[in-house]
Formats: structure tokens, sequence, C-alpha cells
């Protein structure tokens, strides 16, 4: 395998992480807004949107480490073989705060709510437009 090919497949299980942890956020903003005003006729669709809404948060946190580490090793791959970007950068750089971020408010503070969590979730969305210019 080039180095191309790595780079490519690892940058590609780095956006499929991203993509899983930041589904975190709408599967919950549509569980609040949609879901839990359907009525009990539709008790069939809540319970299957519940399972997967429960098996996307369960595993934010684990996609979300699966993220960093390959983006990390995206990065480490390219720079070494002078594949680097400054899209490439921004994007690493933004997916770095946002883990450290998590890391904190999930282990260090302990607290799901504050300011961390705030911008923890704007730099997703930052990340995700980053992400979007970079493959671009």
């Amino acid at each position: 395998m080039q180095a191309r090919d790595l780079i490519g497949f690892l940058g590609t299980i780095s956006a499929i992480c991203f993509g899983i942890a930041i589904a975190n956020f709408f599967v919950k903003y549509i569980n609040k807004r949609y879901i839990s005003k359907l009525g009990k006729e539709k008790k069939q669709i809540v319970d299957l949107y519940r399972k997967v809404m429960k098996l996307v948060i369960k595993n934010h946190k684990i996609v979300g480490t699966i993220a960093i580490f390959s983006v990390l090793t995206h990065f480490l791959i390219a720079f070494s073989s002078n594949r680097i970007s400054i899209t490439g950068i921004i994007a690493a750089l933004f997916m770095v705060i946002i883990f450290a971020l998590g890391f904190y408010g999930a282990f260090i503070n302990k607290n799901y709510k504050g300011m961390w969590l705030k911008i923890h979730r704007v730099m997703a969305f930052g990340l995700l437009i980053a992400i979007i210019i970079h493959v671009i």
C-alpha cells in the first residue's frame, strides 16, 4: 500500500468516525424536537428511533477517540511524505481541540453542561465545514 492510499484510507476512517460522533447531536435534537412529541400510536417508530439513538450516544466517545487517532496518523503520514495541506492542518487542529474539550468535559470536569460543551458543539460544526473544504 502506498502512502497516498494509506493517507486516503485514514482520512476516510476519520471522516466516518467524525460523522458518527456528530450524529450524537442530531439524534438528540431530532428526539427532543420531533420523536418525543409523537403519540402512542407511533410507539414502534419511537422505540426503533430510541434504539438507534442509544447506539449513537453510547459510541460517541469511542468513535471520537478513533477519529482523533486516525486523523493524527493521517497527518503524520501526510507530513512525512510531503503531502501536507493547510486545509488538512486546520481540520486536524479543530479535531484536536474538539477532542481535548470532550476529554475535559467527560473525565476532568464531569459536568455535561457549561461553556466547554457549547464550544465543543460549535467547533464540531466548524470541523464539518473544514473537512468538506479539505476534501474538495
